[in-house]
């Protein structure tokens, strides 16, 4: 493949691409000329009631919310959904409320831990913890 010229010298240096005149100076005009008429929609009126209705729900939200929370925390005397569960007394220190509860427990250290083996292999621990320790 034969080359037309033998080194960079000969090459013309001049900008092959041309803009035509005033191209940049009627460009926005030409574009606005091209596109095509856009009509004008008036504005819609928004009511009163489209303005306030989030405001409505999120007030009735909040109330319901409001309501049900009381509903459910209320004490059995007063009635509430809470009123069929039977509760042990309150005891007024902590020492007190220790004492009572670990009065009524009786179980021994070998209930205890066969409980905990029991929980492990019902949970499926128990091969879990086997595999990754001796394998």
């Amino acid at each position: 493949m034969e080359t037309k010229f033998n080194n960079l010298q000969e090459v013309n240096r001049e900008n092959p691409f041309k803009v035509p005149e005033n191209y940049f100076a009627r460009f926005n005009e030409e574009i606005m000329y091209r596109l095509p008429e856009k009509e004008f929609v008036p504005p819609r009126k928004v009511s009163l009631w489209e303005k306030a209705r989030p405001w409505v729900y999120l007030a009735a939200m909040l109330a319901g919310l409001y309501f049900t929370i009381t509903f459910v925390t209320q004490s059995p005397e007063d009635g509430g959904i809470l009123s069929s569960r039977k509760e042990a007394p309150v005891p007024t220190t902590i020492e007190s409320a220790s004492d009572s509860y670990w009065s009524t427990v009786y179980i021994t250290e070998e209930e205890f831990y066969q409980y905990l083996e029991d929980q492990l292999m019902s949970d499926g621990y128990y091969d879990y913890l086997y595999h990754q320790v001796y394998q």
